[in-house]
């Protein structure tokens, strides 16, 4: 038996299993910037579960956004966003005759490039240039001039908090230390996160992005809350 055929057996297995104990999902596509669950791809029974083999003796820790999702595996790819009764998950990375692993989410977040980080669609010119150079204004990496432009918007990510970060010198008496987190982005076609971007989750928190991960299993990002 080939792998094609086998693989073929596996997803099917899955997805019988599912369809016992799973819950209806909506499965996204994402092929452009923005609204990225707009108009679903499928639907399917899933369900998730932290470990590989699906004893479903605990639930995801709260900072253990990574679980591992049973469904029905024909058509999948890493990007793919479902939307299930128990949370909103992302395919980080599938791979043959192995359930997916998936990101739950807890954010949905917009992109906006600043004068310092330059465009991150893949695409622009702009991404070559040294954004490093000369004159920065703004605090923390922010543009302050109002000519960011928002590139991605509506991404659901994983936002969880790793340290307080250092004191910012706001001149603000009593200023707290600026918070320091992680985030998990899924895929976003045509487009790489870059240091510097100013990201908004769905909470109006705004933060400045202060380092970028990019992998086959989407992006790994430090960000810091702006104060100010």
């Amino acid at each position: 038996m080939d792998q094609a055929r086998l693989q073929a057996k596996v997803a099917k297995g899955y997805g019988k299993t599912a369809q016992r104990v799973g819950a209806l999902t909506t499965q996204y596509r994402p092929t452009g910037l923005s609204d990225p669950i707009g108009t679903a791809h499928a639907t399917l029974f899933a369900d998730f579960a932290s470990d590989a083999a699906f004893s479903f003796r605990k639930p995801p820790l709260w900072d253990k956004p990574t679980v591992f999702g049973l469904f029905d595996t024909t058509d999948v790819q890493a990007g793919d966003i479902l939307v299930a009764p128990m949370g909103t998950y992302f395919v980080a990375r599938f791979e043959p005759f192995r359930p997916a692993v998936c990101i739950l989410t807890n954010r949905n977040v917009s992109f906006t490039a600043t004068g310092q980080s330059g465009s991150g669609v893949l695409d622009s010119g702009s991404a070559d240039a040294c954004n490093l150079a000369g004159y920065q204004d703004g605090y923390n990496g922010q543009s302050t001039d109002g000519s960011g432009s928002v590139e991605a918007s509506g991404w659901p990510v994983s936002i969880i908090l790793k340290n307080k970060g250092e004191r910012v010198s706001s001149g603000l008496p009593g200023n707290l230390r600026s918070g320091q987190f992680e985030m998990l982005a899924p895929v976003v076609p045509g487009f790489t996160p870059r240091p510097y971007m100013t990201v908004t989750d769905d909470m109006g928190t705004e933060y400045t992005v202060d380092a970028v991960e990019p992998s086959q299993y989407g992006n790994r990002l430090m960000i810091s809350v702006n104060q100010i």
